[in-house]
C-alpha cells in the first residue's frame, strides 16, 4: 500500500500508480483530532460518514475520550474541549506514524502523548486497517462515560467514547435484506451486540447509487475485552474503548496500548 502524503491527508492507495484503488484517507489538518474518511472497499463502496448534519463531531473512523475536565469527544469553542495535535506525520514504509499531543484549546491541560501506527492492507476482497496506540499520561485524570451512554439489555451503561466509525445513514434504519449486524460471523439484533464482549463485531450493508446495489462490510476487532457500543437507529455506529463500562482513573506517567483492526470488505451479492 502506498502513503501519499500531503496537503494535510495521508492518502493509503492499493499500488503506487496514480489512478489505483484509494481505500482511504486520514485527515491530519482537522481542528479538533485525525479521523480516517472516506474508507473504501475494493470495489468503491464507500463505507463510512464524516461531519453528518447531526452530529458534526463524528468523523470517519476516530479515536476520542473525554476526562472530567477536558472533552476530546464533543467539539466547540469553550475552554473544556480538547484537541488532538498532530505534532508529527511520516510514513513508514506502508504504515502511516502519528506523534499526537492531547492538550487544551488553549495549549495548557497537556493530557496525553501518543504514538499512533495506522495501516492499510489487502487481503481477499478486503482492506484490513490497523491501529496502534501507545499513549502516555502526562498528568493524573479520569476518563469518563457520556451522559448519553446507551443502556444494553442488563442495565449497564456502555459507553461509545474509544475506536469508533459512523456508517453510511442506509445501515441504521433498514433490516432484513438491506443492512444487519454479526458478532462472530452470526447474525443478530444489534441490540444483541450492543454491550456484548467478544473480538468483533460486523456491519454489512447495500450501497446506494447502483441499479444493483453492492454490498459491503466492516468488521471492527479488538482483543481487550472492552464491551461494544452498538447502535443501529438513529444513526450506525459502532465503538469500543476503555471507558466503555465506567470510568476509569488514569494515573500520571501511565502507558496505555490499544490495539485494533478494520476490515472493510467487499460481500457477495444477493
Amino acid at each position: 500500500m502506498k502513503i501519499d502524503l500531503s496537503g494535510g491527508r495521508a492518502v493509503f492507495r492499493e499500488g503506487a500508480v496514480e489512478g489505483t484503488v484509494e481505500a482511504g484517507a486520514v485527515v491530519l489538518d482537522d481542528a479538533f483530532k485525525p479521523y480516517v474518511h472516506p474508507l473504501r472497499t475494493p470495489g468503491g463502496v464507500l463505507v463510512s460518514d464524516a461531519m453528518p448534519v447531526d452530529h458534526r463531531h463524528h468523523k470517519g473512523l476516530m479515536y476520542a475520550l473525554r476526562a472530567e475536565d477536558l472533552n476530546f469527544w464533543e467539539e466547540g469553542e469553550g475552554r473544556e474541549f480538547g484537541v488532538q495535535e498532530v505534532v508529527e506525520a511520516r510514513a513508514e514504509g506502508g504504515t502511516l506514524v502519528l506523534e499526537l499531543l492531547w492538550r487544551g484549546r488553549d495549549g495548557g491541560m497537556e493530557t496525553y502523548r501518543e504514538e499512533r501506527r495506522i495501516s492499510c492492507e489487502r487481503r481477499g476482497n478486503g482492506f484490513v486497517w490497523g491501529w496502534e496506540s501507545r499513549r502516555e499520561a502526562l498528568r493524573g485524570h479520569r476518563l469518563i462515560q457520556s451522559q448519553w451512554s446507551l443502556a444494553a439489555g442488563d442495565g449497564r451503561k456502555i459507553n461509545y467514547h474509544g475506536l469508533g466509525i459512523r456508517l453510511p445513514w442506509a445501515w441504521a434504519v433498514m433490516g432484513g435484506r438491506f443492512s444487519g449486524v454479526k458478532v462472530g460471523g452470526r447474525e443478530v439484533a444489534a441490540g444483541e451486540a450492543h454491550g456484548s464482549k467478544g473480538a468483533e463485531v460486523t456491519f454489512w450493508g447495500q450501497a446506494d447509487g447502483h441499479w444493483k446495489p453492492p454490498r459491503a462490510g466492516v468488521t471492527v476487532r479488538q482483543g481487550h475485552g472492552f464491551a461494544w457500543f452498538v447502535l443501529k437507529g438513529d444513526f450506525a455506529y459502532v465503538a469500543a474503548g476503555p471507558s466503555a463500562e465506567g470510568a476509569v482513573e488514569v494515573g500520571e506517567g501511565e502507558v496505555v496500548e490499544e490495539r485494533y483492526e478494520v476490515v472493510v470488505e467487499d460481500l457477495a451479492a444477493e
